[in-house]
């Protein structure tokens, strides 16, 4: 009788070592994901000099294909949290109408333009039925505008090296 309660408890450890094993790998599989859709998206925002903003249309698009062709999870009613900025502002995300639950702030920084990414991994509870996410958030390169005779400005400092002239940097 000895060795059979302890033969159970022997089995009961290998069972709690497969389960943290196979929590592990799969925790490992959704973090790969949500790393590889985050960094997909940014790549393709970085891809243009002027942004997201000026290529919503087209990103749109291209980011959807990206995320069908990995197999992200898609979620028809998601709304993105507003965030704060590193100034404390609040920040809201400007990608509304997805298929997919990836949300893209924008922040400005002086004469230029950062992107927030946010892409989000996800755990399964068949029991029930349920899911948990996690955010993974990334960022893109400053987009800074161009100064040249036609920018608009209302300082010598909206220039840089310029001058301010009539509304504009000669």
């Amino acid at each position: 009788m000895k060795e059979s309660i302890a033969n159970s408890y022997i089995f009961m450890i290998i069972i709690t070592f497969i389960i943290i094993i196979m929590l592990v790998f799969l925790s490992s599989l959704a973090y790969s994901k949500a790393f590889k859709v985050k960094n997909k998206i940014i790549d393709l925002i970085e891809k243009y000099d002027d942004g997201y903003e000026p290529n919503k249309q087209t990103l749109d698009a291209q980011i959807e294909e990206v995320l069908k062709d990995i197999g992200y999870r898609m979620s028809n009613n998601h709304t993105c949290p507003t965030r704060t900025s590193k100034n404390g502002s609040a920040l809201t995300a400007i990608n509304t109408q997805t298929n997919y639950r990836y949300c893209i702030y924008k922040e400005v920084q002086g004469r230029g333009v950062q992107y927030y990414v946010i892409a989000y991994m996800y755990f399964d509870i068949p029991v029930i039925n349920e899911y948990l996410e996690f955010p993974l958030s990334g960022q893109t390169k400053v987009f800074y505008e161009t100064v040249d005779n036609h920018h608009k400005c209302n300082t010598d400092s909206d220039c840089g090296n310029l001058k301010c002239v009539d509304n504009k940097c000669i």
